[in-house]
């Protein structure tokens, strides 16, 4: 049985494994306050990797901070694999519009040019822009480090950083009370602590003696810091294997529990028959979400399984549930409802493949499946770019062979897939279907069976 890593899509969250041993200490660290802090003068540094950006009337290549002085100058810290850094594109150019040379938006990534490229000509393409743009950034990463995505730093016409935020500040009334030289801005911290995921959570400090533990089962609250996310380590013969959610609502909890086999259940595949089901999930972003899971709603969970036993796990995961969260009964159960299936159109063949190398090149702008199956792409549409449907989305294709599928397109908007699906005899369309629901109730209702439930 093999299990792969996966990642919380619905926050958007990246995270990156170590390839050195962390020297792990208990203490949570501040990134940001590692550089240049709010108050300070900026360091006069070139910045070099521009496009788009004219000073002094003239395209430059690079520029360097003094230039900007003057202008109310905002960096703008993003990546391309980002989506409110991409969301953010739009509003940044709306912005620029609006105040003009008053100031400036300079979108800043480490990425190379040939990996931003595409994707700023997809943005393009669905709503044009005019911002500058630096890639293949090390200078100003130094100066301001962080950690979460989009990072936005503000520097007044003096060159002195005035506030360093989350993208939920950049809006037109911060920016024109910026500029009148009152705004005071809820600060963004980014903060750390030294975690290693290779090994136990909690266990010895999460380094040294954790790799002698053979079984443990370990429930916490929220700790600031820690990265959250759901992972299955890979399944390697004669060693343990751990199952583990890292600051997440109950809902994820149940995720994990409930995950064997690769099943995933997305927000319009969860069904909440209880009345506190604002305790299990939230609609909070960015710092707010994190102090409603510190308010006692975020959990941490690992389970560690000798080796032999992983196929036990999802079992004793559940079990751990119910002994708990007595006050809530979690399972999986046909439910029929609207869904957004996808369905072969006609019955002539356009999908299978010609052979060759195995491709599967997947991303929010493009799909290149060769010699590979549909349910790759089923896969990323459910867990990314289709995971805030409102209907849970399935395949109803019957279609078992591999097959040949290129498009560009945006995967997150239906009407733009279908267009691009056509051409292959394939569409979504919603249909009613009994699909697998992940269902929690109140256990005081337990045995009340809501009339859509399948007997």
């Amino acid at each position: 049985m093999k299990h792969k890593i996966c990642f919380l899509a619905l926050l958007s969250l990246f995270f990156r494994a170590a390839a050195q041993e962390l020297n792990i200490k208990n203490y949570t660290e501040n990134i940001t306050a590692g550089g240049v802090s709010i108050g300070q003068k900026v360091p006069d540094v070139l910045i070099t990797g521009i496009s788009n950006l004219r000073v002094g009337g003239k395209l430059v290549k690079t520029a360097r901070l003094s230039d900007f002085r003057g202008k109310l100058l905002i960096l703008d810290f993003w990546a391309t694999w980002c989506a409110p850094c991409r969301m953010m594109v739009p509003v940044m150019d709306s912005l620029q519009r609006s105040f003009g040379d008053r100031m400036v938006f300079l979108p800043v990534t480490y990425e190379k040019p040939s990996a931003v490229a595409p994707v700023l000509a997809a943005l393009q393409q669905i709503r044009p822009f005019n911002l500058p743009e630096v890639t293949g950034d090390v200078a100003l990463h130094r100066l301001f480090p962080h950690r979460s995505l989009p990072h936005y730093v503000w520097i007044d016409a003096n060159g002195i950083v005035r506030a360093i935020t989350e993208f939920g500040e950049v809006n037109q009334r911060n920016i024109t009370a910026m500029l009148s030289g009152n705004a005071p801005l809820a600060e963004k911290k980014d903060l750390r602590i030294p975690f290693d995921p290779e090994k136990p959570l909690f266990i010895a400090g999460n380094g040294g003696s954790g790799s002698g533990v053979i079984y443990h089962s370990v429930l916490s609250g929220y700790v600031p810091g820690l990265p959250a996310a759901l992972r299955i380590s890979e399944y390697a013969p004669g060693k343990p294997q751990s199952f583990s959610v890292r600051n997440v609502p109950f809902t994820w909890l149940c995720r994990l529990a409930y995950s064997e086999g690769g099943r995933w259940f997305p927000e319009a595949r969860l069904k909440l028959l209880s009345k506190d089901s604002a305790q299990m999930t939230s609609k909070l972003v960015g710092q707010a979400y994190n102090a409603w899971q510190a308010e006692g709603h975020g959990y941490c969970y690992e389970l560690v399984v000798p080796a032999g036993v992983g196929d036990k796990a999802f079992a004793m995961i559940q079990a751990d549930l119910r002994r708990m969260f007595p006050q809530w009964q979690v399972g999986v159960e046909a439910v029929r409802t609207p869904c957004l299936a996808l369905v072969r159109t006609d019955t002539s063949d356009r999908l299978k493949t010609k052979g060759g190398p195995v491709v599967t090149d997947i991303n929010a702008f493009s799909c290149h499946l060769q010699n590979a199956h549909l349910e790759q792409l089923m896969m990323r549409l459910q867990t990314l770019y289709l995971q805030k449907s409102t209907l849970p989305v399935i395949d109803q294709t019957g279609y078992s062979g591999r097959v040949d599928v290129q498009f560009s397109g945006k995967l997150t908007d239906i009407t733009s897939l279908n267009q691009q699906l056509a051409a292959y005899g394939l569409a979504f369309v919603q249909r009613e279907a009994v699909v697998d629901m992940l269902v929690i109730r109140d256990a005081a209702i337990a045995n009340h069976s809501p009339a859509n439930l399948i007997p």
